[in-house]
């Protein structure tokens, strides 16, 4: 290996390193306490480092989301792709996006500008965009496999997000007291009913 690649090679280290570290403080101590300075501290560097790789928390926070949604959308799509049935395609999308998230607290806490995090008006990634489209992939095969008629995917898909979002929040503040487990059930309660209901409505 060439000087120039181990550098490369020894930045891309550090910069991986910095993202760890800022996860692990938020996993211990949440990510209002993360701060440029617990970073350095935490892996050992001076904070003038990690503004070489960074320009301020914020900067970091945003790689870290991009990563998350790279993550979510891998885990997604490896789901849809695990049954031909697809009413288990649907499920087997929304219980990856819970694993998901139980997984990886903290960068779902990022990812949904939960736990103290703020951003400045953000666009949405493009990891992000994929990530849902495996779930649109999903119900657009279950419309079509089922003859269910359905006037807009995409209001179903955000149905389906905003019940798997609103059960993981409340059971990641304790709201929900009763567990992960018995959440994910509900979810999954939830969305065969949605899905039964989509399935008859034009029937009614």
């Amino acid at each position: 290996m060439g000087t120039k690649q181990r550098r490369e090679r020894e930045k891309q280290e550090v910069r991986e390193g910095i993202l760890a570290g800022a996860r692990e403080i938020a996993l211990q101590e949440g990510w209002q306490a993360v701060t440029i300075r617990k970073v350095a501290e935490r892996i050992e560097y001076s904070p003038p480092t990690i503004y070489e790789y960074f320009e301020n928390k914020e900067a970091i926070l945003l790689e870290l989301l991009r990563q998350g949604f790279e993550r979510l959308r891998d885990g997604m799509q490896a789901a849809q792709a695990m049954t031909d049935d697809p009413e288990q395609r649907v499920l087997n999308v929304m219980r990856a996006y819970w694993d998901f998230a139980f997984r990886c607290p903290e960068l779902y806490q990022v990812m949904n500008s939960l736990g103290g995090v703020t951003f400045n008006r953000v666009e949405a990634p493009m990891e992000a965009r994929a990530a849902f489209q495996a779930l649109l992939d999903a119900l657009e095969n279950w419309i079509l496999r089922s003859r269910a008629q359905v006037a807009d995917v995409g209001e179903c898909a955000d149905i389906l997000w905003g019940v798997a979002h609103g059960l993981i929040a409340l059971t990641m503040t304790g709201r929900i007291s009763e567990g992960q487990a018995y959440s994910k059930a509900l979810m999954e309660q939830a969305i065969r009913g949605l899905l039964q209901s989509w399935l008859h409505q034009d029937k009614e």
